[in-house]
């Protein structure tokens, strides 16, 4: 699997429509998700020193972006967000089952 990183708009384009996206963080301790408001994603996702999408497992959760903060150091710092599945697949086709 390659990995695929994004600009700020092409990963804006992947979020679910609505006022709210969802997101998830490893804490470390487990997985931790909240809803956030759609203009903070979106500071977030302008914020960020990189924007990727995700594996087979985050992306099968429904959370195909994920968002690396300046500086980020632990897998806890990363912010996995809520994508629109029809969307991504056109974008970013998964790859199939050998």
């Amino acid at each position: 699997m390659s990995r695929r990183f994004l600009s700020a708009e092409e990963a804006i384009s992947l979020l679910p429509d609505g006022e709210s996206v969802h997101t998830v963080i490893n804490g470390g301790y487990g997985l931790l998700g909240a809803d956030w408001n759609r203009e903070d994603i979106i500071d977030k996702i302008h914020g960020a020193e990189r924007r990727e999408i995700t594996g087979p497992m985050a992306r099968g959760m429904g959370h195909g972006l994920v968002l690396y903060p300046p500086n980020a150091k632990y897998q806890s710092d990363l912010l996995f967000v809520e994508t629109d599945k029809a969307r991504l697949d056109e974008f970013d086709p998964p790859e199939e089952d050998t």
